[in-house]
């Protein structure tokens, strides 16, 4: 769910840059980009049930 969200908000962000409006779109891309390094980091520290 939060990768679907994170994809919509960087397509609202390529829209809003192709019509012109810069400082509205590096803001909305410093939020997805957040948005981005705080999924990362929580799917980087679960650990794996692996069973050999």
């Amino acid at each position: 769910m939060e990768f679907t969200i994170l994809f919509l908000g960087t397509a609202i962000v390529m829209l809003i840059a192709w019509r012109g409006q810069r400082p509205l779109a590096l803001g909305l891309f410093g939020a997805v980009l957040i948005g981005c390094v705080a999924t990362y980091l929580h799917h980087a520290t679960d650990t794996l049930k692996l069973s050999f």
